[in-house]
């Protein structure tokens, strides 16, 4: 009996092999299945990254502008249409697009150049105002490529997602510097520590950088040096204390120790406290506060409050309020909060319980986010009611604040009727051009393509050739006239000339309308204007 089973197990293997084709497909199938299952899961494990960007960013197979997913957010290279997913960006990215393929019309037989633009267009501390950016530099691409332009200049957009966590700005930099045709970098995002790994990322390949709003100290090559700054306060893993970027970094913002020098010029009288967020990773906040104690030449008392718990902010508003004077304060911190603080102050004044009859804030460049449309409505309805609140509108509570350019330029400044005109001309938002961050977007691309107009048409033009005509603005009399003024650098690389201004941020009888946002006007201080 257990050999007749033993013979049946026989017949039964070998019988796929005895009968014909449809019995052997029946018997193997599971096998097969099995193998080209396995056989499908080995070729996705080697094409995961094309697979990935088709299904969640990009525009399919298209590999010269990689794109992916990186911190809940597409990241990576565009030389337009695609938005990074971002329907804001459809419109100037779709300009751009145009602009690239139209660069050689007007000067076909320059050698062509590739300018990258390296921002983070959706982390929270950027707002609204990245859109600012971006069309600035559109802008001046379009001015770049006008008539009797020497070499056809192209945009290749980078957007580096969160500019404060993961490794996406340092993926997406590793990818902008193996482009071979891309010369200079605009841009380069915030004043955050991962900041420091794209400028060294690309200055290990030698790309010249031109950053249109980093103004924290120490994103120089020496540190900043020469403003003796104090990096106590600071974490003190950070880099970016050392300096960054030996020879290839530069930056068209003004940085704020200029700026607190120039608040302390306009407004004399020491403030009463100084709004700081809790924490020591943000270089924006930490490395100004020592500064403007030695402006004001005293340990400004500090009213602090946690970015990751909104009713912090209402409790420094209380405190404030509590004061028995007149109140000058200090706001030093990301321009995300200002607005949640200006409308707790006000429903302070509203329920009676706040008791100083003047409120002044003072305030770094960040602070004139407010004059920019958010795109979290949460934050929006609270800028709408902090610009039009009762208290900010009859001048019980004014903004201070100093300027990351300059935007109250002579009627008769040549260079910013200028970019007037192509920011007209490329049909961008014309809501945006006054707009400092559209301006230094403007002033940081154009730096860049004056230098590579400086260059023979018919010469091949080099990163090291841009570097070298870039770092010889470096004399008023030797300088770039920009939308914001004359550009021209020290020997870290740091824009220097004419003070900062200083403005009043006036309120506004509504922000919003049928037309869409209202424009809130700023007026210069240190002209003696007032709203």
């Amino acid at each position: 009996m257990r050999n007749h089973r033993w013979r049946q197990r026989l017949k039964d293997w070998f019988m796929p092999w005895t009968v014909g084709p449809p019995r052997l497909f029946r018997v193997w199938r599971p096998l097969l299945g099995m193998l080209t299952a396995a056989a499908v899961v080995a070729t996705a494990i080697v094409y995961i990254p094309d697979i990935r960007q088709v299904f969640t960013c990009g525009h399919g197979w298209e590999t010269s502008t990689p794109t992916w997913h990186a911190e809940h957010q597409c990241v990576g290279l565009s030389a337009g249409p695609y938005d990074f997913g971002i329907h804001e960006f459809a419109h100037v990215m779709q300009v751009i697009q145009k602009q690239n393929d139209a660069a050689a019309v007007n000067c076909p037989d320059g050698t062509p150049v590739t300018i990258g633009v390296l921002l983070s267009l959706t982390d929270p501390s950027v707002g609204g105002r990245a859109l600012d950016e971006l069309e600035g530099m559109a802008a001046a691409q379009y001015n770049a490529d006008d008539l009797n332009c020497l070499h056809p200049v192209k945009l290749l957009v980078g957007q580096l997602g969160d500019d404060q966590h993961g490794s996406g700005p340092r993926e997406v930099a590793q990818a902008m510097a193996v482009r071979g045709d891309v010369v200079a970098v605009a841009g380069v995002g915030l004043s955050y520590q991962t900041t420091t790994e794209v400028i060294e990322t690309l200055a290990a390949a030698q790309i010249p950088m031109i950053g249109d709003v980093v103004t924290a100290e120490g994103f120089d090559r020496d540190g900043s040096r020469t403003d003796n700054p104090i990096y106590d306060g600071c974490a003190a893993r950070e880099t970016y204390q050392r300096g960054v970027a030996q020879d290839y970094f530069y930056r068209v913002a003004f940085r704020v120790g200029a700026q607190i020098d120039a608040l302390a010029a306009i407004h004399p009288p020491t403030p009463d406290f100084v709004m700081v967020p809790t924490g020591t990773t943000d270089p924006y906040t930490c490395t100004a506060l020592p500064l403007l104690d030695r402006a004001f030449h005293t340990q400004v008392p500090s009213v602090k409050f946690d970015t990751d718990e909104p009713s912090t902010v209402v409790q420094t508003a209380e405190r404030v309020c509590a004061a028995t004077a007149d109140v000058t304060v200090a706001y030093l911190a990301r321009g995300r909060d200002l607005s949640r603080f200006l409308t707790s102050v006000d429903q302070e004044i509203g329920n009676g319980q706040c008791t100083p009859h003047s409120i002044t804030v003072i305030a770094t460049s960040d602070a004139v986010r407010l004059t920019t449309p958010e795109s979290d409505p949460v934050l929006e309805d609270l800028r709408g009611n902090a610009l039009s609140s009762a208290s900010f509108t009859d001048g019980r509570v004014r903004l201070l604040s100093s300027m990351i350019a300059d935007t109250h330029r002579p009627s008769d400044d040549n260079a910013f009727l200028d970019y007037k005109k192509a920011f007209t001309a490329a049909r961008l938002d014309r809501e945006r051009l006054d707009q400092g961050w559209a301006v230094n977007g403007y002033d940081a691309v154009t730096t860049i393509a004056t230098a590579v107009h400086t260059l023979h048409q018919h010469d091949p033009v080099t990163r090291g050739n841009v570097n070298v005509a870039i770092s010889g603005y470096n004399t008023a009399t030797h300088s770039i006239p920009g939308a914001g003024g004359n550009i021209y650098f020290d020997n870290a690389g740091n824009r220097v000339g004419a003070a900062p201004a200083v403005v009043q941020v006036c309120p506004v009888a509504k922000i919003h309308d049928s037309h869409g946002p209202d424009t809130v006007r700023t007026v210069l201080v240190n002209q003696g204007e007032h709203c």
